[in-house]
């Protein structure tokens, strides 16, 4: 077990904690029924004690990690799943891309690596773990591994981190402060200056021609993936496999490349991970430990036929499948 000890600026006093968050402790933690203390050390403490805890106490400790959003409580996989596709910046200002994510490498495209190096998953999930317990990382090869730039710069798309300046670079997790705080009285919050400016982006030029591909004149459709028909308005047309990592061939593949997906609930599902189309072309679903709407609407999901599925577009499905499907 790793632990980190910090000593207190001042003494937090057991009348100090409030009963209910003793009494409502599990029993396995360091307080009795009653909400006394009792005798040993090195007990666990309930997540939801310890976020109350930090948030009122937080400041009486140097340097003490607050609790992580909870984006950033997922796994080094999955946190790179979500980054697939996207330009990320090292703490230098450097360029990755992630193009693959496979069981135990990630795939990273850099100026020195245009064709794509393999970084091992455990050395982020390494450095995950270190900046949840401790609350900073330094970003060097003997700590993180020889990828320090890219492990550093996947820490910094964590909400809730900053950069520290010094040598080597630090990032760490953002310390609670009082205007953190929730207040009852707040000043109104405002902005001031112009609420919008100009930009200049890239047009995605082929997607009115596939959304005439797919819907054609029909003001209903159906679903790809829950088989449920909708105004076409409620329905987009979705890239089977992620646009920003299709060759030009690919994409010109208009027929095969993209499929209809409704609005409420499929299209996030599926870019998210939690669903995919396994190699019969049915969908397969994602398990979570979680009961509740979302496992309910998985579960109604999974094992439905994916209705675009096709010979054709079998490649496009397969490559979510092993690189975007959480499983």
């Amino acid at each position: 077990m790793r632990t980190v000890y910090r000593e207190a600026l001042q003494v937090v006093r057991l009348s100090n904690i409030p009963e209910v968050w003793r009494t409502g402790h599990s029993s396995d933690g360091p307080f009795k029924y009653d909400g006394g203390v009792k005798q040993g050390y090195l007990f666990r403490v309930d997540d939801g004690f310890f976020k109350r805890f930090i948030e009122r106490y937080g400041d009486l400790f140097s340097d003490a990690p607050v609790v992580l959003p909870a984006e950033a409580k997922d796994g080094a996989a999955e946190l790179l799943r979500r980054l697939l596709g996207r330009d990320i910046l090292t703490v230098h200002g450097r360029r990755n891309r992630i193009i693959d994510v496979q069981s135990l490498h990630v795939v990273v495209v850099t100026e020195r690596s245009p064709n794509g190096q393999r970084v091992p998953i455990a050395e982020v999930e390494a450095a995950l773990v270190t900046l949840r317990t401790t609350g900073r990382v330094e970003i060097h090869p003997a700590e993180v591994g020889h990828r320090s730039s890219f492990i550093g710069a996947v820490l910094l798309t964590l909400p809730g981190v900053e950069l520290v300046d010094g040598t080597p670079p630090v990032i760490a997790v953002r310390s609670l402060t009082t205007s953190d705080a929730p207040a009852e009285r707040q000043e109104p919050i405002t902005f001031e200056g112009d609420l919008s400016r100009p930009v200049t982006a890239a047009q995605r030029r082929e997607q009115s021609t596939l959304r005439q591909l797919l819907f054609g004149s029909a003001t209903v459709a159906t679903c790809a993936l829950c088989g449920d028909a909708y105004p076409v308005r409620f329905l987009v047309a979705a890239h089977i496999k992620m646009r920003s990592l299709c060759t030009d061939e690919e994409r010109r593949d208009l027929v095969n490349i993209a499929m209809p997906a409704c609005q409420f609930g499929c299209d996030a599902l599926y870019e998210a991970g939690y669903i995919s189309v396994g190699p019969d072309g049915r969908i397969v679903s994602s398990a979570i430990e979680e009961n509740g709407t979302l496992a309910e609407r998985l579960a109604d999901l999974a094992g439905r036929p994916c209705l675009s599925f096709s010979e054709n577009s079998r490649r496009y499905f397969e490559w979510h499948f092993s690189t975007r499907f959480r499983g």
